[in-house]
């Protein structure tokens, strides 16, 4: 009676991590919200890299702060660790990040035409480039390795 109550014990253990194994295998990952994720330690990563944003507006450089995207919950997909405007994006699957994604993490605004609270008028442009050359894809310039992407909000 003992081997029957273990062998029907041992099957569950392996249905139960058939199941685990099954589900984590084919658990389609744009179903969950990439934006919301929070990693607790480097590791396990699909995708690690380092593009470098930089800021100016209406001549002054912007500091990006130091561990934005970084809480007590963990750190988000796109965040920083210093004032240097190193991105540092660390994803669990492959995904293609783009400029805006950082600035929803951020929690700060920017489209085709601000900003933060600096939009384009009579006076004023806002230009975006990537790696030195102007970009007319703006906030959905995608974010790639060491790739140096400038805004500047400037007088015409």
């Amino acid at each position: 009676m003992a081997k029957k109550h273990l062998k029907l014990l041992l099957i569950f253990i392996l249905l139960f991590a058939a199941v685990f194994i099954f589900m984590r295998l084919f658990n389609d990952p744009e179903e969950e919200n990439i934006f919301e994720v929070n990693l607790r330690e480097h590791k396990n990563l699909a995708l690690h890299i380092h593009p470098i944003l930089e800021i100016e507006i209406l001549g002054q450089k912007y500091t990006i702060p130091a561990n934005t995207g970084i809480s007590a919950s963990g750190m988000r997909v796109i965040h920083t660790h210093d004032s240097t405007g190193t991105l540092h994006i660390e994803s669990p699957y492959p995904y293609q990040f783009y400029l805006k994604d950082f600035f929803i993490i951020w929690g700060k605004n920017l489209n085709s035409s601000c900003i933060f609270e600096y939009c384009e008028d009579n006076e004023h442009e806002l230009v975006f480039y990537a790696n030195g050359i102007q970009s007319q894809e703006r906030e959905n310039i995608p974010l790639k390795d060491k790739d140096v992407i400038r805004i500047a909000y400037k007088k015409k």
